[in-house]
């Protein structure tokens, strides 16, 4: 650290501040510091930084997988807050399982994270009560709960599939199936858009035939898989929604492999906007969710809480939005 100060004439403590609190520095500065730091090499000893500190600079993030579109948002928008707060992230995933997740949590407790953001609401008893009793923000995304841990970012998984339900009946629409991600059980915002699909149903005098829903894989495969299960019934069935947009994708291209017309025969609706929905042919009608919004507001939250400012509402819905295209 003495080389850096030496080398950009200033204190040792604005180098310490550069490294700590880069953002409370001015740009110049900054700059300077930053790349006298990149020349000589030299690797802060933020271990040391936090002891004196009582901070960690550190916020940890569990999410169910690192394999699809809406994760990586969401981790990109809480990095774009907190990084330049001087804050690092850890990430970790539970494989869609709580016991999964009790353990990941665990592991991050012991280092001592300033904050954790977790992936949905589905929580084992032993989660929460370390979580109630670290004392650190703690930021839920993707689904709202009126009781959330600490803090909840999210929008109405439920009512974002009865809208898009609605307007396929509106379409026209009446023997509609379901494709459901198999790890609903573990998930709440599976079983949520299932549950709007039901309500969608109901609230127009149709019935719910429990024949016409299937679960599957989270994948392409899953997708197709599960129309072929479906259509094997030989039951009338003229749409399909989908948990996700991975298996509506799945399941439009089997559509398209068997020759079935897209939409004049089957219709079929995702959920997610994954970013090959709109690039389809036909285009992909699903429901799109500010990914990005989401990670920066758990950030922003994360970021006034540790500064000593309260959010003025700890329940944080940032809606939804409706994509219909081609698919029906």
């Amino acid at each position: 650290m003495e080389d850096v100060a030496r080398l950009t004439g200033v204190s040792l403590s604005t180098v310490s501040r550069v490294i700590r609190e880069p953002h409370r520095v001015a740009e110049p500065t900054r700059l300077k510091v930053e790349t006298a730091i990149a020349s000589t090499g030299y690797v802060p000893n933020l271990v040391a930084s936090s002891l004196k500190s009582e901070r960690s600079r550190l916020v940890a993030c569990v999410v169910p997988s690192v394999e699809h579109s809406f994760i990586a948002d969401v981790v990109r928008g809480a990095s774009e807050v907190l990084r330049p707060q001087g804050f690092q992230l850890m990430l970790a995933t539970s494989d869609f399982r709580p016991e999964e997740e009790e353990d990941v949590v665990h592991a991050f407790l012991s280092r001592r994270p300033d904050a954790i953001i977790l992936t949905g609401l589905t929580h084992t008893d032993r989660t929460r009560a370390m979580l109630g009793a670290a004392g650190i923000p703690v930021v839920e995304v993707g689904n709202l709960s009126d009781q959330p841990i600490d803090m909840v970012v999210g929008f109405s998984n439920r009512e974002a599939q009865k809208q898009l339900t609605t307007a396929m009946i509106d379409a026209g629409r009446r023997h509609i199936g379901y494709l459901l991600h198999d790890g609903s059980a573990q998930n709440e915002r599976s079983r949520d858009r299932y549950n709007g699909y039901r309500a969608a149903l109901t609230e127009r005098g149709i019935a719910c035939d429990d024949r016409l829903t299937t679960e599957v894989e989270f994948s392409y495969r899953g997708g197709a898989v599960g129309l072929g299960q479906l259509l094997a019934q030989g039951r009338p069935i003229d749409a399909l929604c989908c948990s996700n947009d991975i298996i509506a994708l799945g399941a439009l291209y089997e559509l398209q492999r068997r020759g079935i017309a897209v939409p004049d025969t089957i219709a079929i609706a995702g959920f997610d906007d994954h970013e090959a929905s709109s690039q389809c042919v036909p285009p992909l009608s699903t429901v799109r969710i500010p990914r990005l919004l989401m990670g920066r507001e758990a950030g922003r939250l994360i970021e006034q809480t540790l500064a000593g400012e309260p959010p003025t509402s700890k329940i944080v819905d940032v809606g939804f939005a409706l994509q219909i295209r081609q698919t029906f």
